[in-house]
């Protein structure tokens, strides 16, 4: 499809996808979102790093509902996620680009109002909500309201919508890093990028498996190591504790645990009142912000067991090891010199992630 015929079309919807097993569940429900997104005005673009099997597949069930094609062979970055996003944006036939996880869904809404941003923005950042809800996605959800309730620009989203010109004149971002979804948004910013960061506009989030969630926990501990404080923070929490139970006995450390557990549920109650959050996450959720802190207390040892031994984490079949990339802490500079909230909608928040 040629860029003359984008006038058919609201913005083009980029979904990066690799598999290593055909899921035929996921193939039907991303079938029936695919026919979502056309019937809303969106080019769907499907980048699959599958093998040929899985590839072919797949096309067999997407072909007639999307542009389903391969990562060009051009490009050779560690994150094969991110030799998707580069070929999609060159393929896009759109403007206006909405690039996705797997597991993000967008509504009529969404994809209206994302359009809308990018005729005023370079960049839009949205946040994400988590539904269902099984304990463990709780669990996740207390840490998005967390971020919410630290960060001036909130939590950190499975997506984003860029204008494809401003991308392609920025260039390339790092490919070869972990945390690869913020990554593309710093070096927007690095570039002189308007990013427009807007802590209420919620995008549904699928939750993972059980299984997914747990495979990702040292991944997440292992993208923060660029940012000493938090990791720091985190690596003294049980130690601290245990410290205080030989020291001063068990009552000082559980009164220690019990402080650190109240603090961890009010900042995840401010995330959860700004901007009315509540819409989006019941209230019960911030209960459950002491179980993140005792995961991520033990993942950080898992995550740095994998850097003091293996000098990276896997990602497919990569082993990658950098959790963030050039433009992480560059950009930094930059966001320190953005202006304030201002307005219903936060346009151009930007904010230091630690």
């Amino acid at each position: 499809m040629s860029h003359a015929n984008s006038g058919a079309f609201r913005c083009t919807y980029i979904l990066p996808i690799r598999r290593i097993h055909v899921l035929h569940r996921e193939v039907d429900e991303l079938a029936e979102y695919f026919r979502k997104l056309a019937r809303e005005g969106c080019e769907v673009l499907i980048v699959d790093g599958s093998s040929p099997e899985i590839f072919a597949h797949h096309d067999h069930a997407w072909r007639k509902l999307c542009r389903h094609v391969p990562v060009d062979r051009r490009y050779t970055y560690l994150n094969g996620k991110v030799n998707g996003v580069h070929t999609g944006v060159d393929l896009a036939s759109c403007e206006s680009i909405i690039l996705a996880d797997d597991d993000i869904r967008y509504s009529s809404e969404d994809i209206r109002r994302a359009c809308e941003l990018l005729k005023r923005h370079d960049m839009v950042r949205p946040q994400n909500y988590l539904a269902p809800l099984p304990w463990w996605a709780r669990a996740e959800a207390a840490r998005m309201l967390i971020n919410r309730g630290v960060l001036r620009s909130g939590d950190y989203p499975g997506t984003c919508a860029f204008r494809r010109s401003v991308c392609l004149r920025f260039g390339h971002y790092d490919g070869d890093v972990l945390f690869d979804n913020e990554e593309i948004v710093r070096h927007f910013i690095l570039n002189g990028g308007d990013v427009c960061y807007t802590p209420d506009f919620f995008i549904l989030k699928r939750p993972p498996t059980l299984r997914k969630w747990l495979e990702q926990r040292p991944r997440q501990a292992y993208e923060d190591f660029d940012m000493r404080t938090k990791t720091i923070l985190f690596m003294s929490l049980l130690p601290s504790a245990i410290a205080l139970a030989l020291l001063s006995g068990a009552r000082a450390a559980l009164a220690f645990l019990l402080v650190v557990s109240i603090c961890a549920a009010v900042i995840a109650g401010r995330g959860l009142l700004r901007d009315q959050a509540y819409h989006f996450f019941p209230a019960h959720v911030i209960l459950y912000a002491p179980l993140w802190l005792l995961e991520r207390s033990l993942s950080v040892y898992w995550a740095l067991y994998w850097r003091l031994v293996h000098g990276g984490y896997p990602f497919g079949e990569q082993l990658l090891s950098k959790g963030t990339g050039r433009a992480w802490s560059a950009a930094r500079a930059c966001m320190r010199k953005s202006h304030a909230l201002t307005g219903p909608s936060h346009q151009g928040v930007t904010q230091s992630r630690d």
